[in-house]
């Protein structure tokens, strides 16, 4: 039996086209290699994607709230950056860290040639070819 990891490709895989991401409320669902995730926007304009459901409850943070540069689950608040980590959990003690051990899977996203390509492989990405992005 192999895993969704094992069929990961080795070059970048278009995700998304730009256009979609042109909207008032960039949060769209993404299913590759057998994985749900989210794709978003955050407040600067750069993209992430992210796991699509929060670890706490499995809320689908499709419909989590964007803000502070992230998504913010709808169930319980727990607040998430653009690499896929925890970054607040408000039900917590103040001084607790708890957040910071938790992380969702996350990949590299870039935006080219009118699409948005992930990087679904092991280790730090290669350059997007030149090709994929004039053939957008």
């Amino acid at each position: 039996m192999s895993h969704a990891a094992d069929l990961a490709p080795t070059d970048w895989v278009v995700v998304a086209q730009a256009q979609d991401m042109a909207v008032k409320r960039p949060v769209v669902p993404v299913e590759a290699f057998g994985q749900r995730l989210v794709l978003f926007r955050d407040n600067d304009g750069e993209l992430g994607l992210i796991g699509r459901h929060c670890p706490h409850r499995g809320a689908d943070l499709c419909f989590g709230r964007r803000e502070d540069n992230g998504l913010r689950c709808p169930f319980h608040g727990w607040h998430f950056d653009r690499t896929g980590q925890c970054t607040e959990q408000p039900a917590e003690p103040a001084d607790s860290t708890m957040f910071k051990t938790i992380r969702l899977p996350s990949f590299p996203v870039i935006e080219a040639g009118g699409a948005i390509y992930a990087w679904f492989g092991d280790g730090a990405p290669p350059p997007l070819p030149a090709t994929a992005a004039s053939d957008a």
